[in-house]
């Protein structure tokens, strides 16, 4: 479990056992070449004043290449949306022809789409730093990349060859982290400099997965290999040179993660049909079943799969279940399910799942091609 050069100290607490471990000779990289592209003019964008009031009408839009990851710019008024255009397992060929796709905050419509240039690969998840530069990750080509809304430029960063970076997020000094999902590293991007490190996580294999950030500015991600049932913290440092503790949640593969108000963390559980919840603090987890009616042995499951999750306003958890085709929520206090069924099956809502300041759901239809929202946080009438 231990590699060569790895601290390692394990802490028993009274109400729950985790790991913490130092990584004192975290991978640091040299500074990427970055690797700049300016995309071809372009006359499809639709104007647009971007402080419009939001529609309380729910609407959608349709994407031209199969979306996953989604990122609200709700400043600048833009919702952006990561096309890859395949399914990633864990990465998908990397000479597809992939995009990202801009639409309207005030009402979901499709601005523009810009195509990447040869030598990218397909964008996953996405990100919006507080400048409105738009930043990816790309797991077939091992790489980090950057969108420049206003030059309409590209600029990629190489990420160590294998490494599979996946879910990103942006901390309070503008610097980027993200999982990287088959090199079971944390990677670091001062996104001024372009310095990079990537610190290894002390279980081998873990494959992570999800990635959030409390207000405290704590970084937790998810485990997601079959057996693992971990999820995994740090606090954020300016260096990029952290220690990862690692917290035993009782869960089947953790996917995607958010931290509420009180600081619990909650958690998609993919196949097990469950969203799991855990107590830093008290350091025990709560599972949540939310697919007892479409898979009643809920270990192991094969038409659910629950992916996505947010908070919404009133503290109610939603996720996506991509093979029942659901989109839905539960509130924490009474366990009540709240769902919306699709009468398409195929549509595979999956890891697009986000809710915005003014409580307004979005969230993509993989195979459907589409980006929904639904102002309110409140499922369509049946």
């Amino acid at each position: 479990m231990i590699g060569v050069g790895l601290v390692v100290l394990v802490i028993v607490m009274s109400v729950g056992i985790f790991f913490a471990v130092a990584h004192p000779l975290s991978v640091l990289q040299a500074k990427p070449t970055p690797i700049p592209y300016k995309a071809p003019p372009r006359s499809m964008e639709v104007p647009l004043t971007t402080h419009r009031t939001q529609s309380v009408v729910a609407g959608q839009a349709t994407t031209t290449l199969n979306p996953w990851g989604v990122a609200i710019d709700q400043q600048d008024g833009y919702v952006w949306v990561a096309e890859p255009g395949c399914e990633m397992n864990p990465v998908c060929n990397p000479a597809r022809t992939a995009m990202l796709g801009k639409f309207s905050f005030a009402d979901g419509t499709l601005l523009q789409e810009y195509q990447e240039p040869a030598g990218y690969s397909s964008p996953l998840f996405v990100a919006v730093d507080p400048e409105g530069n738009v930043w990816f990750t790309q797991p077939s080509t091992d790489a980090i990349g950057e969108f420049d809304p206003v030059t309409a430029s590209f600029t990629k960063y190489a990420v160590t060859k294998g490494s599979g970076p996946y879910d990103l997020v942006i901390d309070k000094n503008g610097n980027l982290w993200f999982s990287e999902f088959t090199g079971n590293r944390i990677g670091f991007l001062n996104t001024k400099t372009h310095a990079m490190v990537e610190t290894p996580i002390p279980t081998l294999d873990s494959n992570p997965y999800g990635m959030t950030i409390d207000p405290q500015g704590t970084v937790w991600f998810t485990e997601n290999r079959v057996g693992v049932g971990r999820i995994g913290s740090f606090p954020v440092t300016t260096s990029g040179k952290i220690t990862i503790t690692e917290h035993d949640v009782v869960a089947t593969q953790p996917h995607l993660l958010v931290v509420d108000k009180a600081g619990n963390v909650w958690f998609s559980e993919a196949f097990a049909g469950e969203i799991g919840e855990y107590s830093p603090s008290a350091g025990t987890t709560k599972n949540y079943p939310v697919s007892a009616a479409i898979c009643p042995a809920l270990a192991s499951c094969i038409g659910s799969h629950i992916s996505g999750i947010a908070l919404d306003k009133n503290g109610n958890v939603w996720f996506t279940d991509s093979l029942s085709g659901r989109v839905g929520y539960i509130v924490p206090a009474t366990g009540q399910l709240h769902e919306y069924m699709f009468a398409t099956k195929n549509l595979h809502p999956h890891d697009g799942l986000v809710i915005d300041k003014n409580n307004t759901v979005w969230f993509t239809e993989q195979y459907g091609r589409a980006l929904v929202m639904w102002p309110g946080a409140k499922l369509p009438a049946k």
